[in-house]
């Protein structure tokens, strides 16, 4: 699998970007920096997304990818979430009020909508286009839930935003062909109240999931407040586990 990072901070800036993830240039992991990482022809390609939670930072992009769709040749762009997921995504966020609903519109070049939502029923393994995908919920502020993305012999856990879980690991455990784990490391270790009292992960909280996950992949850290970069990157690396890395806004081969 090629994993393209588009966005790997809880926060943005000129050089920094929100959660984005696209695997083979057509399947994404949350929509943070999706439209404004990519041309109008490379979102053409996606041809699904799968949301893990909808903060701001993971869903950013996603009402403009929709409608860039409308006016686009490729088709539906199916998105996929959990289903405590998807009801606030569309109640809160497709409302009609806050961005239209393209679900009910025709796009008049393809005499489709411009989207499709699909809920999924977490634990349970639904393919797309050759892709497996199981939802798993974590543990955050509200209902979140990761995914574990099954594709030609391999898989990638992607966490989202979640503070101290276990269920997704035990599934991590037991699924073959995992090549990596992305969760997220959002404070530094001074700051470890607060990412506890917002329900993230600090590098030694980060470390003790290490402990539950008994695959031999690398286990990156995303989702890195901008101001304290350098210290979780740091402290990342003094965890001494050699599976433990620092994800990065760039192109990875599985």
């Amino acid at each position: 699998m090629r994993l393209k990072v588009l966005g790997a901070y809880g926060a943005s800036d000129a050089e920094h970007n929100l959660t984005g993830y696209l695997i083979d240039d057509w399947f994404a992991v949350d929509a943070g920096t999706l439209t404004s990482k990519l041309s109008f022809a490379q979102q053409a390609r996606i041809q699904a997304v799968f949301i893990t939670h909808t903060h701001a930072d993971h869903i950013r992009d996603l009402p403009h990818l929709i409608h860039n769709r409308f006016s686009q040749t490729a088709g539906p762009l199916t998105v996929f979430a959990a289903k405590d997921v998807m009801e606030l995504l569309i109640s809160n966020v497709f409302n009609g009020i806050i961005w239209p609903d393209f679900s009910t519109l025709i796009s008049p070049l393809t005499n489709k909508p411009a989207v499709i939502y699909r809920a999924l029923t977490p634990g349970k393994k639904v393919m797309f286009e050759g892709i497996g995908m199981t939802a798993v919920p974590v543990h955050h502020q509200i209902p979140a839930a990761g995914v574990i993305v099954e594709m030609n012999g391999q898989a990638i856990t992607f966490t989202g935003d979640t503070g101290p879980t276990s269920e997704i690991w035990k599934r991590t455990n037991k699924t073959p062909g995992v090549v990596a784990v992305v969760t997220e490391a959002s404070f530094p270790n001074d700051q470890q109240q607060l990412a506890d009292d917002t329900a993230h992960l600090s590098p030694n909280t980060f470390g003790e999931e290490l402990k539950k996950i008994t695959v031999d992949a690398p286990v990156y850290a995303s989702h890195r407040k901008i101001p304290y970069e350098r210290d979780i990157e740091s402290q990342i690396r003094n965890l001494r586990d050699r599976r433990a890395r620092v994800l990065l806004e760039k192109n990875y081969t599985l």
